[in-house]
C-alpha cells in the first residue's frame, strides 16, 4: 500500500511557497537548516514539489543550488 500524504503535503508547501514568493515579489529567501546552518538563496526561484532551486550569489555569476524541503526548518520570506 503507497501512502500519497507525503507528495500531498509537499505540494501544498510548494503552492504556499510560490504563492508568497509572487505575493511578495521576493528576490531573496534566507532558511534555518536542519544542520544548524542559515543559508540565503537568490534569484528568480524555483520552487518543486519538495525543493526550492536558487542562485547562491547576488550577482548572475552566482552557481544554482537545490534545498529540499526536509532540510528546512525555518523559511523566511
Amino acid at each position: 500500500m503507497t501512502d500519497t500524504k507525503p507528495d500531498t503535503l509537499d505540494q501544498v508547501l510548494a503552492d504556499l511557497i510560490s504563492g508568497q514568493i509572487e505575493q511578495s515579489h521576493a528576490n531573496e529567501l534566507r532558511a534555518i537548516l536542519s544542520t544548524g546552518n542559515e543559508i540565503t538563496m537568490h534569484g528568480k526561484f524555483t520552487v518543486g514539489r519538495d525543493f526550492i532551486i536558487y542562485k547562491t550569489a547576488k550577482d548572475d555569476s552566482g552557481k544554482w543550488a537545490m534545498t529540499p524541503f526536509s532540510h528546512i526548518v525555518q523559511l523566511i520570506i
